[in-house]
């Protein structure tokens, strides 16, 4: 049996699925099978998947039974009993050395529920258009990020599968069905992103975080997300959540403070250490109003120790 399941649900990857399968083939890491779950494409997905799967790559293809994404993955997740589960999308290319390279410092960190990494971006045609912004490499990072933002990259993250059950496994619809598990993975163990590029992330306007952007509906989805889980990881009530949210807190720094106690808390990290870290004063400055002068007199206090 394989140690690690890579899932990949899809729904009219074409013509870009090819590439994404041979991008798993090429892969330096090779004991690994692939759950690929389709979610009734009518673009030639499943036929193209059975090109592959289980021929050239080891695994199944699952077909007639689509589900909405949370639901997709989570049944993937549980269905893997792998000891490692590896998520990524249909139109998205793995650089050869991504699963070794999460596997290594999975291997060294035994309480490690999550390891995303770098990505670059592509085009319709995979010419390279960007970068994705940095995302954080160690716990104290990931932390403060997730105080405003997705810390890890979804379609590129590896996931030990005993800790996803742990956490309760994905539970909230698109397109926050990562960021509502990565707060509830935090508890279980520690999450990280590796300094090097393990994946390349395909721009399309059919992606399902650029269609709620489209839409408008992105936005008050991660507010949503953040509101439902703000307390249970930083202390960071509802009430007082809408009012950082709309950067009417009078004195923004206060539970901003609160929420450092409990990331120095969790990481291990000391409290002066976190309230200097990038990523924590990043997110604090964006619930903090034009007009809290004392907050942002504190912010660069605590950047400068």
């Amino acid at each position: 049996m394989s140690i690690v399941t890579v899932i990949i649900p899809v729904l009219n990857a074409m013509p870009y699925l090819p590439g994404a399968l041979a991008s798993l083939e090429a892969q330096t890491f090779k004991d690994f099978e692939v759950c690929l779950w389709d979610n009734g494409s009518i673009d030639g997905s499943a036929e193209e998947a059975r090109r592959w799967i289980p021929g050239r790559l080891g695994g199944r293809v699952v077909c007639g039974n689509p589900l909405p994404l949370h639901e997709c993955l989570a049944r993937m997740v549980v269905e893997a009993k792998t000891e490692f589960v590896a998520r990524m999308d249909g139109d998205d290319v793995c650089f050869p050395d991504r699963l070794q390279r999460q596997m290594e410092i999975m291997g060294k960190h035994a309480d490690m529920s999550a390891v995303g990494g770098q990505m670059d971006l592509m085009d319709g045609r995979g010419d390279k258009i960007g970068e994705m912004p940095e995302y954080p490499i160690d716990f104290c990072g990931v932390l403060s990020r997730m105080l405003f933002q997705c810390p890890l990259p979804h379609p590129a993250v590896l996931l030990r599968w005993e800790k996803v059950l742990a956490a309760g496994n994905y539970q909230v619809p698109k397109p926050m069905e990562d960021f509502d598990l990565w707060f509830r993975l935090a508890g279980v163990g520690e999450m990280r992103n590796l300094p090097e590029k393990v994946l390349k992330y395909r721009i399309s306007d059919s992606s399902i975080t650029n269609q709620a952007k489209s839409e408008g509906t992105h936005s008050e989805a991660v507010r949503g997300c953040l509101r439902e889980n703000l307390e249970s990881r930083y202390g960071i009530s509802p009430s007082v959540f809408d009012l950082l949210w709309a950067k009417r807190h009078l004195v923004a720094f206060l539970p901003m403070l609160r929420a450092a106690r409990r990331i120095s808390d969790l990481s291990g990290v000391d409290l002066r250490r976190v309230l200097a870290r990038p990523e924590f004063l990043f997110s604090a400055r964006c619930y903090t109003g034009k007009c809290d002068v004392l907050s942002k007199f504190v912010y660069r206090f605590w950047g400068r120790n």
